[in-house]
């Protein structure tokens, strides 16, 4: 049970003091397949299992966003890009400032073009205020400028063949 300590103004956890840097709470989504995930075209929900709803303790903790996935670009380099994205707000979370006709994101990636089994990965994190305790919804958003990328599975000659996770987590940190 999360509680203020009313002498101190202190967060106690189970009456245990939580100290400022400490995790509060974390919730992730790992998903895994046989079957690829494909990715192309305009920004768009890279898949709806990734979603985490998440509700923070406390107003001035930080939020930390991670996710991390292995993809396959077959052939191409063409650009891509990849964000963290707040569902229930509909808007990127903590969206870089803007500069000209720039895309905003928290990621970009161009392959190098060699074969089918071209692969890479996506790894990114950012930090964002709490700000209130409201529930709230983050996924993650994926574009390509047309090229498919494939999660999950690849589909390039037998000696490369893998699959592999896709994983997304909201830790919250006390302030």
């Amino acid at each position: 049970m999360i509680t203020i300590d009313g002498g101190t103004g202190a967060i106690l956890h189970n009456g245990t003091s939580i100290n400022s840097g400490n995790v509060v709470q974390r919730k992730y989504q790992q998903i895994t397949s046989t079957n690829d995930l494909a990715s192309s075209g305009a920004f768009h929900e890279l898949s709806t299992d990734l979603r985490i709803a998440f509700t923070p303790k406390f107003a001035n903790s930080t939020l930390t966003l991670e996710f991390f996935a292995s993809f396959y670009y077959p052939n191409s380099t063409q650009l891509q890009y990849c964000k963290f994205y707040d569902v229930t707000n509909s808007a990127t979370v903590e969206e870089p400032p803007s500069a000209g006709s720039r895309d905003r994101v928290h990621w970009v990636n161009r392959n190098g073009q060699y074969d089918a089994n071209d692969a890479d990965s996506v790894n990114m994190m950012i930090f964002t205020a709490a700000s209130s305790t409201s529930a709230r919804t983050y996924t993650i958003y994926h574009r390509t400028e047309a090229a498919t990328a494939r999660f999950l599975r690849s589909d390039g000659d037998a000696a490369a063949l893998t699959t592999m996770p896709a994983v997304f987590s909201v830790t919250e940190i006390a302030a």
